[in-house]
């Protein structure tokens, strides 16, 4: 091959070896659903309690519900699944979230999340 040719096919790989990685997404999680009479710790309720609740964000608009809870074994919860509303604009995929961005108020699940911080979160694969 000539130089010329080793250049372009260089180039060629690397335009669309980078175009992948540029509109990768966050992957979806290796988590596995929590039993639901675990205990949430933190929030004093169990893993069946926590699911299907609303979860807003800081606003106090409703931005989705609880799908699962999930963590790392089936006893020990890490995050939760959130389906996120069409009309909150965070994306169609559920997407995982860790129990320590997760605060309650009240009887009220809150999340501070915006689309793009929500595009970065992995996604649930139930």
């Amino acid at each position: 091959m000539t130089k010329r040719n080793i250049f372009i096919a260089t180039a060629t790989f690397t335009l669309f070896a980078g175009a992948g990685v540029a509109f990768a997404q966050a992957p979806a999680t290796a988590s596995v659903d929590v039993s639901g009479k675990t205990m949430i710790p933190g929030f004093n309720v169990t893993a069946d309690d926590l699911e299907s609740m609303n979860v807003y964000n800081a606003a106090g608009e409703k931005i989705g519900e609880i799908e699962d809870v999930v963590g790392s074994d089936k006893t020990t919860p890490t995050g939760v699944a959130i389906d996120f509303e069409r009309s909150a604009n965070l994306g169609r995929e559920d997407r995982v979230i860790t129990l320590d961005k997760v605060r309650q108020d009240g009887l009220r699940l809150v999340v501070d999340i915006d689309a793009a911080a929500a595009a970065q979160l992995p996604i649930y694969d139930d």
